[in-house]
Formats: structure tokens, C-alpha cells, sequence
């Protein structure tokens, strides 16, 4: 019997597990780096056309690529909420939600990411990058809308583009929406591996606007510890909005009065700035 084990599994021995142990990481990291945009972006089928009103095309600045932008003009002394939408929607899919905070008063500016909706192109975190860095141009020097009446909202993985926006631009405000810290932190809890994407941990030392960050105690897709962590690494003193009973695909509520508080918060937030 012993000699038909040592045949099958081999000697062990330290060495021949440390070998095992390196060949699954360099499997596991190559799929990572090389694939990564492929699991983080799934695009839904687009639930919406060209035709769909208020939605306009924008080229970005550094490629053929051209995305989908919604604007809707806020009320007289309200702020812009430049939103940046979670995995597997568009614009189309978020409209309703968009629509109520525009009701209270707040403008919508928001985008599809490259793949999404009637966007061109693939999503990568550098073409997600472009695409807020396009948007943010378009905003000033085409809408014309002040820098300081932008709030910066990252929903889920828009929270990459929000906070990589927030570090590199002067805002009113930053409004995280069941955040993650890093990419490889949701699947992994610690950057194991090389290009990590939307290191949002990394980038909060150095964001100085007013930052508030909404999460459930619920979220099965991105644990509330995300959200915590980012809270404390930022230098200055954020509002948490701690949701009990909330999950990831359920933060906004579902009745028009659970809809109604969330806006209350963004009400509430834009008041202090």
C-alpha cells in the first residue's frame, strides 16, 4: 500500500509543496491581471436607445471610444451629482432612482461605462477613467456647470472613477455607495496580487473634499467592512450612514418612502457644503 501511494501522489516533502503552492499563485495572478476587466464589468443588455430622452454621446479624450451621458439640469443653487453607476446596469436601468433625486432638485450627470448601454467600446479601469475624466471636461467647459456644485458619486464599482476623480479634481463632495476598498480586497481581502484595480484605500489619504459613505450591514457582494475601512483612512471626518437590514442590490429602498429618505441624505450631505 505504501508503495502505491509514494507511485500515485509522489514523495512529499516541503519543497514539492512550495512549488505547488507557487505554480497555483502564478495561475491564479496571471488569470487576474491578464482577465480581470472581464470579471469585474459585466454589461447588461442595453434597456435603453439613442432615442431615450435626455441621453447625448460624448467622445472620450483618448481613444475612438464614444459613451452615453445623461443630463438633467439641477434647480437654482442645487447641486450636480456626477454619478458613476454600480456593475450590471446602465443608464437605463438606474433612470428611475435618477429621476427621483432630480425631482428634489439635485442635476444628474451621468454616464455609461465603455461596453454598457449604447457606449462603445470595453470597460477597463483605465477606459473607466477616461470616460469620468471625459465627463468632468464636458461638464465644465460644455454644460458649463460650476466645479464647486459637483458631487462625485461612486456606486458599487463606480466608486473607482468617484474617488480616482475626487483625488485629482477639486469637488464639492464625495458620496461612496456601498464602496470597495480595492478590487482584489473584495476577492481575495488583501492585494495579493499585481494591478490591483480602483485602489480607492490607497487614494483616500489624499482626498480633502466632504465625504460621506452609505452601506448596509446586509452586503453580501461587498462586506460594510469596506466601507468602515475607507471611512477610516480618510484624513478628515466623514458621515457614515450605516443601514441596517440593507444588502448590495437593495441600498436605495424599494418604497417611495424608503426611496424618499435615502434622497434625504444626499439633501442633508449637500446642505454642509
Amino acid at each position: 500500500m505504501a508503495n502505491w501511494k509514494k507511485i500515485v501522489f509522489g514523495e512529499l516533502s516541503w519543497k514539492r509543496l512550495a512549488k505547488s503552492i507557487i505554480s497555483v499563485y502564478t495561475i491564479i495572478m496571471v488569470v487576474a491581471v491578464a482577465f480581470g476587466d472581464h470579471f469585474i464589468f459585466v454589461p447588461p443588455e442595453p434597456s435603453y436607445s439613442e432615442k431615450s430622452p435626455n441621453i447625448s454621446t460624448l467622445p472620450l479624450t483618448h481613444s475612438e471610444v464614444t459613451i452615453a451621458v445623461l443630463y438633467l439640469p439641477a434647480k437654482k443653487e442645487m447641486p450636480t451629482l456626477l454619478w458613476s453607476h454600480g456593475n450590471a446596469e446602465d443608464l437605463g436601468y438606474a433612470r428611475p432612482l435618477l429621476d427621483a433625486f432630480h425631482s428634489k432638485g439635485f442635476g444628474i450627470l451621468a454616464y455609461d461605462y465603455p461596453g454598457y448601454g449604447i457606449s462603445t467600446g470595453e470597460s477597463s479601469d483605465l477606459s473607466v477613467y477616461d470616460s469620468i475624466d471625459s465627463v468632468f471636461h464636458y461638464a465644465l467647459n460644455h454644460l458649463k456647470l460650476p466645479q464647486n456644485k459637483i458631487i462625485a458619486v461612486g456606486q458599487s464599482v463606480g466608486s473607482g472613477p468617484a474617488c480616482y476623480l475626487a483625488e485629482n479634481k477639486d469637488l464639492a463632495g464625495l458620496a461612496l455607495i456601498t464602496p470597495l476598498t480595492s478590487v482584489y480586497r473584495v476577492a481575495f481581502k488583501y492585494p495579493i496580487f499585481p494591478r490591483d484595480r480602483f485602489p480607492n484605500i490607497k487614494r483616500m489619504p489624499q482626498i480633502s473634499e466632504p465625504l460621506m459613505i452609505i452601506h448596509g450591514d446586509q452586503d453580501e457582494v461587498i462586506p460594510q467592512t469596506h466601507g468602515k475601512a475607507l471611512a477610516q483612512a480618510y484624513v478628515g471626518t466623514p458621515i457614515f450612514y450605516d443601514l441596517s437590514g440593507k444588502g448590495h442590490n437593495d441600498i436605495a429602498g424599494t418604497t417611495y418612502q424608503e426611496i424618499d429618505s435615502y434622497i434625504q441624505l444626499f439633501v442633508d450631505f449637500s446642505k454642509d457644503l
